[in-house]
């Protein structure tokens, strides 16, 4: 579903969308920057807490940019945007960005599992994080398979 919303078959609305989409990403970047300024200043955050609005906020802005400058040099030449088109609507590449895909899914599921018997034992906050992830995961898949059942 991502995928066809990103890569459907007019490439230039594609592009369009990933710019809304790196618009999006840059506005989730500055809320990280606003709460870094107006909420951590005057807080009792942890350290790491602290240190995560500035290093989140920094990580999703500077992707937002890249995405968006990406985006961008796409649309104004047309020989790159030729050539990435190409690129992402090879089947080959795509078949090896679906099966890394799963493959990440399957392994993180795992890890979490596996990791869940360390965070019984641990504060209650890490091992409902963890549960959290993974009945999200569960759920997530669940609900994808049941909708391209009936929609493919």
């Amino acid at each position: 579903m991502l995928e066809k919303l990103l890569n459907g078959p007019d490439y230039n609305k594609s592009l369009r969308r990933r710019l809304w989409m790196g618009a999006a990403f840059l506005a989730v970047g500055l809320v990280g920057f606003a709460c870094w300024f107006l909420v951590v200043p005057g807080s009792s955050l942890d350290d790491h807490a602290r240190g995560f609005y500035l290093g989140a906020a920094s990580g999703v802005t500077l992707g937002a940019a890249i995405l968006l400058a990406r985006t961008g040099w796409l649309l104004t030449h047309p020989d790159a945007r030729k050539k990435a088109q190409i690129e992402d609507t090879d089947e080959r590449e795509l078949h090896i960005t679906r099966t890394a895909a799963q493959f990440a899914g399957l392994f993180t599921f795992f890890v979490t599992a596996a990791m869940l018997f360390w965070a019984v034992a641990s504060p209650l906050p890490s091992f409902k994080v963890l549960f959290g992830l993974m009945l999200c995961y569960g759920l997530s898949f669940s609900f994808a398979r049941m909708y391209l059942s009936k929609k493919l």
